[in-house]
This record gives C-alpha cells, structure tokens and sequence, in this order.
C-alpha cells in the first residue's frame, strides 16, 4: 500500500475505529507499521531516519502521526524538530508539517510553552527563508476539540507544512515528491542550525585553530554525531571502555564513577561531511577515546586514522 491509500485509509476508517478496543486494532497497527513503512520507502533510504507511527498510546489519540526523525536532531516526537503528517481530529485531512517536539516545550516552559512554540517556529523560519516556498501553510488547523489536545499543541508548533484534503488527494508521485523534499528541507535547517552554533558558541579546546568557517561547521556536525546518545551507546558496547590509544580504563582508574566513561569518536575527515548521507556504522565508523585522546586527534591531521594518530604524536 502507497501513501495515497494508507492516507485515505486512515482518515475513512479511523473515527469508527477511535470508538473500539484500542489494544491490537488492525488500524493502530497499520499506522504503527504498515504506513510508517509507506513513508519510509517514500523517503529513500538514509541510515539516518527513523520512522515511528502512532494512533495513541494505550488510548485512541485524537490526531494520529507518522514522523521522520534525524538521529542527529532527535530520535522521538518529544523534543527537537522534525516532519510529520499530522491527522485533522475531524479526519477531513491531514497535513505534512515541519513541526516540533511539544513534550519538550511543555517541561520547560510550563503554560506558555504554546508561546515558545510559535516563538522558535518564526525563528526556524526566519533561517529557511524562501526554501519553504513548497510548503505555505504557516498556520495549520488540526481542528482540535480541545485547547489541551496535543492537536492544538502541535498547531503552536508548526514550522511550515502543505495541506492534504479527503476526497482531493494527490497521486503517489506528487505526495512522494512532497515528502522527498520535505526531508531535504529538514535538513537545510538542520545546516542552517548547525551554522548558527559555529556563529554563536564559543570555541571548544578541541577545535582546532584558524578553522575556515565551513570546516567549523563540518566540525560541529562531527561533535553531533559523537554526541549523538544511541549512537554512541551502541559505539560503546561494541567497543568497549579502553582508550583506543592511551589505553585509558577510567573505572580502573577512579572506580565506580568512571565505570562505562568513554567518548565515542566519528572516524571520517570533515571533508566527508558535505553531504546528507554520513555513515554512522557503530563497528566500521567510530573508535573509543578518553577526553584527552579525543580534544588531541580533532587537532591532528588523523581525525580517520587511530593508528597514524598513535605513530604521529602519542608519547605515553
């Protein structure tokens, strides 16, 4: 089944659904797998994106989702930004939206945190500039029944999205091309965010100096990725918690506090970095270092090469 058919499945069948047994309905299942599937085939593959669906979590929700999350940006409907197609609650459509995470916004901003939505959604727009050109609705309208709702929330959030009407849906090709783009939108603002940390953050000790502006941004894109928590639990587990150089075992050293202390390390030079596609192989891409390694091989010529480093300029 394509995006066209999963959509208008949905938005046909989910307001006699939402009136039945919640636990292993067919139509709960098919948002959480089969038309997340859908998505994810209309989106190309990049290791990248997860895909997550959701009709509710042990009860109906009101608006149900489908979500395209960067590893880099965030993993969960919950904070960050990210595209999602978001379900009217009176199912006469649905919207394809870059929007943002509400359970986030609501722990730190308490009763304005619909402010601070709209707030961030301006500022996101503001560094996309013409790029949403394809997507106009500024203001979306989920129809929520209820200011409370997470549909009224995810409408404060909204950075920019396209409209889908039942009864007027687009063929796959058009609804394909929309989500494509979308997901090449999601990543210019993740760049365009990434610039702005090398504009606005001090520099690290372990940057190393007279940084042209765009390896600054490359670098800050590989202190993402290492700092990416899944990927750098699965980095650990794989290689353990011994320097990769020095041989450093911080529970050897400190007990209990350093037990499982290690940084993960990217191993691809910041040329590499130019594209979307970053390879992210928890065994093939990445090493383990303690602190002082790591700050060390990001000022070294030998960001790819633990040995070459070793050889070059370690003296324990």
């Amino acid at each position: 089944m394509g995006l066209r058919d999963g959509f208008e499945r949905v938005l046909t069948e989910y307001p006699i659904a939402s009136q039945e047994v919640f636990t292993q309905h067919t139509l709960a299942n098919f948002i959480r797998g089969g038309l997340r599937d859908a998505v994810a085939i209309a989106a190309g593959k990049d290791e990248r994106l997860l895909f997550k669906g959701s009709a509710g979590q042990g009860n109906w929700a009101r608006g149900p989702w489908v979500a395209v999350f960067d590893k880099l940006v965030t993993a969960s409907a919950q904070s960050g930004y990210y595209p999602v197609y978001l379900f009217r609650e009176d199912m006469t459509g649905l919207y394809l939206s870059l929007n943002q995470g509400m359970t986030e916004a609501k722990k730190l901003y308490k009763s304005d945190a619909k402010t601070a939505l709209k707030s961030r959604a301006a500022n996101y727009r503001a560094m996309l500039g013409k790029e949403i050109s394809g997507y106009p609705e500024i203001s979306i309208d989920l129809r929520p029944s209820d200011p409370t709702n997470d549909t009224a929330f995810y409408e404060a959030g909204n950075i920019c999205a396209k409209f889908y009407a039942l009864g007027n849906l687009p063929n796959e090709v058009q609804l394909s091309r929309d989500l494509t783009n979308m997901v090449q939108l999601y990543d210019v603002l993740f760049k365009g965010e990434t610039n702005s940390e090398v504009s606005n953050t001090t520099i690290e000790g372990d940057e190393p100096p007279e940084m042209a502006y765009e390896d600054a941004t490359r670098f800050r894109m590989h202190k993402r990725i290492e700092r990416n928590a899944g990927l750098a639990k699965a980095v650990k587990k794989h290689h353990g918690y011994c320097c990769q150089v020095c041989n450093t075992n911080f529970e050897a050293l400190y007990g209990v506090i350093g037990k499982e202390y290690i940084e993960a390390h990217h191993l691809k030079p910041l040329a590499s970095l130019k594209g979307k596609k970053v390879a992210m192989d928890p065994a093939m891409d990445f090493a383990v270092l303690c602190a002082n390694c790591h700050r060390m091989i990001h000022r070294s010529g030998f960001v790819d090469d633990i040995n070459q480093f070793k050889k070059e300029h370690y003296r324990g």
